[in-house]
């Protein structure tokens, strides 16, 4: 079986709305945000918008929350 790479997910409870899960996994040069909570998802319906990272960066969890949350306070 082929070695992929680590995939993170983060869920980000909106007030009052379903929530966003953003997925990133390492190596690629974006994180993608999805709609409701997503968790293990690695399919590519519902996806809502993309957010440019650094394919060597990828730290842990708290990092791809920060980027989540960055990213709802810029829109």
């Amino acid at each position: 079986m082929p070695k992929t790479a680590p995939v993170g997910w983060v869920f980000l409870d909106r007030h009052r709305t379903e929530g966003l899960t953003i997925r990133w996994r390492r190596g690629e040069s974006v994180a993608y945000v999805l709609d409701g909570k997503r968790i293990g998802d690695h399919g590519a319906a519902g996806v809502l918008d993309t957010i440019p990272v650094n394919p060597a960066g990828w730290a842990d969890l708290s990092e791809i929350r920060l980027l989540g949350q960055r990213w709802l306070r810029q829109q």
